[in-house]
C-alpha cells in the first residue's frame, strides 16, 4: 500500500508581489529615516536595503525566486530618489540639473552597495535553488525472493 496522502502540500513562502513590496517598503523607510535624521543616506539605509533584499530572496516561494535575486538594482531605482527628491525641498520647477543630480547622487553613491547586494542575492538564492530541488524518487528495491511461478491454465 502506498504511503502517500491525497492532501496537496501548500507552497511556503512570500507570494512574488510581496517579494517586490517588502525591499522596496524596507528601502523606502530606511532612506526616509536616513535622510530625516543624518540627511544623508549612510549606514541605516544600507542596512535597510541589503535586508529587504535578501530577506526578499529567503522568504519567497522557490517557484518565484529569480525576481527577488535580480531585483536589488530595480529596488535601489525605484526606492531611493523619489525619497530624496521628496526630501529635498526642491520644487517640480526648480532646475533640471538640481533635481537630476539629487535624483542621481544617491544612485552614484551607492553603487557598490547595490552590486554587493545583488551578488549576494544571485548566490543566496542559487543556494536555495540547489538545496530545494526536488529530486526523483529512488526506485523500489527488488525482492530477493524469486516470484512464484504462475499457474497452469
Amino acid at each position: 500500500m502506498d504511503d502517500e496522502t491525497t492532501t496537496a502540500r501548500r507552497p511556503w513562502g512570500l507570494p512574488w508581489w510581496a517579494a517586490i513590496l517588502l525591499p522596496l517598503v524596507t528601502t523606502a523607510a530606511g532612506a526616509y529615516a536616513d535622510l530625516t535624521f543624518n540627511h544623508s543616506l549612510g549606514v541605516p539605509f544600507q542596512a535597510a536595503y541589503a535586508g529587504g533584499c535578501v530577506l526578499s530572496v529567503l522568504l519567497v516561494r522557490r517557484r518565484n525566486l529569480f525576481g527577488p535575486m535580480v531585483q536589488p538594482p530595480l529596488i535601489l531605482l525605484f526606492a531611493a530618489p523619489p525619497v530624496a527628491l521628496a526630501l529635498s525641498g526642491h520644487s517640480l520647477g526648480s532646475g533640471l540639473v538640481s533635481q537630476a543630480l539629487t535624483i542621481g547622487t544617491p544612485l552614484v553613491d551607492n553603487f557598490m552597495v547595490q552590486a554587493g547586494v545583488t551578488i549576494a542575492t544571485i548566490v543566496l538564492g542559487l543556494i536555495r535553488m540547489i538545496l530545494t530541488r526536488r529530486r526523483p524518487a529512488a526506485p523500489e528495491p527488488e525482492s530477493s525472493e524469486p516470484d512464484a511461478e504462475p499457474a497452469a491454465a
